[in-house]
């Protein structure tokens, strides 16, 4: 993955300042206890075949027997595999679909209804055991089971959660419901290189072992300690300058990459939760392009100047076609003979120079091509990343208490 950040508006030396503090934060990160959070760091060098090999099984069994996969979970629990499969597609007989994420009870009746002569199992992913969307989602769909499957529906239950403890946890065990365990100092936001993602992508047909390998690849080169050989490091002191050197407060991950919009919302998830503390960090939204250049687009270029632009991209294209046969008077005769590709590449680099025009910081992910690997280094990079960029600031970016806060009044109220 190349990262450019000739346009960004802070300079080498600015971001070489920083390693004081960044061999601080790098203590933090490597440290033998991993009891703030940290467990997600050296996952990808564990994660070898006694991690996949279990994994694999289950999702060959799930191939087999059902037509379908329901995946229950919210936040972290669902939008980091939801992400992987838009952007790399499902490539086996078995659909992948997702509920809980929210209380649309019309919507999980429609989802239901879908499924009324499949044969389906339903993965309940919660770390904690207790979140109030994803348990209400399981009270109604394990009437749905029970009607379909009468005493036998606990086979068609998958719990993946707190090894240890919790609501999940304890039922799993007593009950006999297959249990997968998400480790106990990896949050849910930096779970998805574990069983919370690698379930759902091993049943959609995407290649785990590669995506780990993309991770663990990922792991290695950003265990340099020097901020001017590890990208992670420039790109987080980058977003530190950007709130308080530059004055902006918003960060916009953008992309003209098909399928990336749920990528873009793992992105928010990760760095909004990790860092909207204390009065403090970048607010974080994600734009597709070119679609969205035709709304907020107008926004950026000429609005308040108050964020930055992260693009994330690729030059590969899995098909790709030319405009033919366009007539004199059309406006678009200018693209005679063009290929797409041509058309997207000439959209970004348009779009660089626009925005580069109207002083907008930008910087610039480039992909040799969507896969599984890549995808893997991506969300590691950017987990690694958001870490580094919460410790900048002086806060904890593996807490959520504002979260938590909110579940409290909920509960209060009801």
């Amino acid at each position: 993955m190349k990262v450019n950040f000739d346009l960004c508006g802070v300079n080498i030396d600015e971001m070489r300042s920083f390693q004081n503090k960044i061999d601080n934060i790098y203590c933090k990160l490597y440290s033998n206890d991993h009891s703030a959070g940290t467990d997600w760091v050296d996952w990808p060098a564990l994660c070898d075949g006694d991690v996949l090999e279990p994994i694999y099984k289950l999702a060959n069994e799930i191939n087999k027997n059902s037509e379908v996969l329901f995946v229950i979970g919210i936040g972290g629990s669902f939008l980091g595999a939801k992400s992987g499969i838009e952007l790399l597609g499902q490539n086996s007989k078995t659909n992948v679909r997702f509920i809980g994420y929210n209380m649309d009870y019309e919507n999980l009746l429609n989802e239901l209804g879908y499924a009324k002569d499949m044969n389906v199992t339903v993965n309940v992913v919660s770390k904690s055991g207790s979140t109030s969307e994803i348990l209400a989602t399981l009270n109604i769909v394990e009437d749905f089971l029970k009607d379909k499957y009468g005493k036998d529906y606990i086979k068609h239950l998958i719990f993946t959660t707190d090894m240890e403890s919790g609501y999940l946890s304890d039922r799993a065990k007593s009950e006999g419901i297959t249990l997968l365990g998400i480790p106990k100092y990896m949050g849910g936001r930096y779970s998805v290189l574990s069983a919370v993602g690698l379930l759902p992508f091993a049943v959609a047909g995407i290649d785990i072992k590669k995506l780990i390998d993309g991770a663990k690849d990922a792991y290695n080169e950003l265990k340099s300690p020097l901020v001017e050989n590890n990208n992670s490091f420039k790109y987080a002191v980058y977003r530190y300058l950007l709130k308080n050197k530059l004055n902006k407060s918003i960060e916009l991950f953008a992309s003209f990459i098909p399928n990336f919009r749920f990528f873009g919302d793992w992105l928010s998830q990760l760095f909004n939760e990790s860092e909207g503390k204390d009065g403090n960090g970048l607010f974080v939204t994600n734009a597709s392009y070119s679609t969205d250049l035709h709304s907020i687009g107008q926004f950026i270029q000429d609005g308040s100047r108050i964020l930055g632009e992260t693009i994330i991209s690729s030059n590969y294209f899995n098909k790709d076609t030319s405009l033919k046969n366009i007539t004199n008077e059309s406006p678009i005769k200018f693209l005679e003979g063009k290929k797409i590709s041509e058309i997207i590449k000439a959209q970004l680099e348009g779009t660089v120079k626009a925005h580069s025009l109207a002083d907008v910081p930008i910087i610039m992910f480039e992909l040799d091509r969507i896969d599984e690997y890549n995808y893997g280094y991506l969300v590691y990079f950017f987990e690694h990343a958001c870490a580094v960029s919460g410790y900048l600031l002086s806060i904890n970016p593996f807490n959520q208490p504002g979260v938590e806060q909110y579940k409290n009044c909920m509960k209060e109220l009801l």
